[in-house]
């Protein structure tokens, strides 16, 4: 009877059950991209990166539609990819993203294969393929991901005009340069980008910056000794880390102390050994893109 009735007190107790803790997904990029580095560098200084979980991607692009989807709740992006969904495409749900982490710049690097010259009878010089931006008129230029938007803004601002070819991947825009389906190569990326560094048997042509850029892009220059030159001038567009407008307390505690945690280790992530070089460009003071607070 005793035991019965310990049994029968013991069922009255609720069993405490552990709190479920709260799991961020998070759209980078590829798995050896600045993004995903980046993500991973700021999980080695912060613990409230426990809470958040990686989810590689094809870029901003695809991480702007998880994010407006519902489908993560962060989102590495290109600031002008956000602007284009909200000027070019009118798109409003844009107006609830916000820039919870301004971060570096990211570089366009124009690709092409080396210029050919010929000579004819009477000795005069032509040269074939792109050495200049200007030189893409009329021609293909394949990207992916985000740098889809930033070939379609760099055409209409610079009064170029070509086809922006869309593939899958970067293994698919240079399997379409070395195959003549495209002329060209744009990608967005911070430098230095290891996957660039061991590129061989094509130029990075110069991109020219002009008034018309202004306030989307910045000058910049492109530093690859395997690609033949000392620097190459081109432009370049901030990226930020966006969230949208969350209002639940659990949330926005969360992004919060993860936005806290960073900008406190600015220092360590400039510093410390095996942290990506971009961090040292970053300062957590210009944000183009409205602030989550």
């Amino acid at each position: 009877m005793q035991r019965l009735a310990l049994t029968a007190l013991l069922l009255t107790i609720p069993l405490a059950q552990a709190a479920t803790p709260t799991i961020l997904n998070v759209a980078t990029g590829s798995s050896t991209g600045t993004y995903s580095i980046m993500f991973k560098n700021v999980g080695k200084v912060c613990t409230q990166s426990a809470y958040l979980k990686e989810r590689g991607t094809s870029g901003s692009l695809e991480n702007i539609d998880l994010l407006l989807g519902n489908e993560v709740s962060l989102a590495f992006v290109q600031s002008d990819v956000l602007k284009a969904k909200q000027q070019i495409d009118g798109d409003t749900r844009v107006d609830n993203i916000k820039a919870l982490l301004p971060l570096h710049s990211e570089e366009i690097h124009l690709f092409a294969k080396p210029p050919v010259q010929k000579r004819d009878l009477l000795g005069r010089v032509t040269t074939t393929g792109v050495a200049t931006f200007a030189n893409l008129k009329g021609k293909r230029v394949a990207a992916w991901g985000g740098s889809l938007v930033t070939a379609k803004v760099l055409s209409a601002k610079l009064g170029v005009p070509y086809t922006v070819l869309s593939v899958k991947d970067r293994d698919a825009a240079f399997a379409a340069l070395r195959g003549n389906q495209a002329d060209a190569v744009l990608a967005v990326v911070g430098q230095p980008a290891t996957w660039v560094k061991d590129l061989s048997g094509v130029n990075l042509v110069p991109v020219p910056y002009a008034p018309s850029l202004q306030g989307i892009y910045t000058s910049a220059k492109l530093l690859y000794p395997n690609l033949g030159a000392a620097s190459v001038p081109t432009v370049a567009v901030q990226s930020v880390l966006a969230t949208r407008d969350f209002k639940t307390p659990e949330k926005k505690d969360l992004l919060m102390k993860y936005q806290k945690c960073a900008m406190s280790k600015l220092v360590n992530l400039q510093e410390d050994e095996g942290m990506h070089p971009k961090w040292q460009e970053v300062t957590f003071k210009t944000w183009p893109w409205p602030q989550y607070k």
